[in-house]
């Protein structure tokens, strides 16, 4: 896998105000919708992508998303406005260089009521798990994925399933978007889209969420086609290999 596949990548991202969810086309979104509605309570809309909170005033995106918030805009949770404090970039993120690291952290000044928390995963047992992506960016289909004229626009909450099947050296999991009618797919199986960037991939203990990846880019594998279609790979930013650094910063 080339550098510039990534960067390439992130950058038509944010071109695009960045990574909502897309869909098999073969199962109605409204039950995507109806999955965020039941799994997503932890999960934000920031100015430039998502977020996740794990404290009732922390917030977890990726760092090419933080690197894009504006301190004087204020984060919005149902409908109220909350100051931002202070905006964190994990200190070894440089994206002229690569997207390794992409990983930040935003504190507010006041709490959050009522929020729901995602617990950081510290396990290395990731590989396999079955998770939940959610994100209010721009939606669609995995059988024409995000071209013109197919891609919804309407900033609606939507959440899908995935599973990790694959871990790198450089601090990511992966993701593949399975074809409906491989062994693979999952009922609701979907990957991030284009307004993504940022929100979490959630494995659940019973009720209890935990966050386990961090959305940061998506890699073609050659394909020669618009982004998210089927069989493209996902990445997220492995949260066992941050938790450490997530922990000394709010502390700090």
């Amino acid at each position: 896998m080339q550098l510039p596949v990534f960067l390439i990548t992130v950058l038509v991202f944010l071109s695009n105000l960045l990574p909502p969810i897309v869909m098999r086309h073969d199962v109605d979104e409204s039950e995507y919708i109806e999955l965020a509605e039941k799994y997503a309570g932890s999960v934000v809309n920031l100015s430039a992508g998502n977020g996740t909170f794990i404290q009732d005033n922390v917030i977890i995106t990726a760092a090419h998303v933080a690197d894009y918030i504006d301190m004087d805009n204020p984060v919005f949770v149902d409908g109220a406005e909350y100051p931002i404090q202070d905006i964190i970039i994990h200190p070894e993120f440089d994206m002229t260089r690569s997207i390794d690291n992409d990983i930040a952290i935003l504190i507010l000044e006041e709490s959050v009521p009522d929020i729901e928390i995602a617990k950081l995963y510290s396990g290395q047992n990731e590989l396999g798990k079955d998770i939940i992506f959610a994100g209010t960016g721009w939606a669609g289909t995995g059988d024409i994925g995000m071209i013109d004229g197919s891609i919804i626009k309407d900033n609606v909450m939507r959440a899908a399933q995935n599973r990790v099947d694959g871990i790198t050296e450089n601090g990511f999991i992966r993701f593949t978007f399975d074809e409906p009618g491989s062994e693979d797919a999952l009922p609701l199986e979907g990957i991030s889209g284009p307004g993504d960037s940022g929100g979490p991939a959630l494995w659940f203990d019973g009720d209890q969420p935990y966050l386990i990846g961090v959305s940061s880019h998506q890699n073609g594998r050659g394909l020669q086609r618009p982004q998210g279609v089927y069989g493209v790979y996902e990445y997220y930013t492995r949260i066992s290999e941050y938790k450490d650094w997530i922990r000394e910063e709010i502390e700090n």
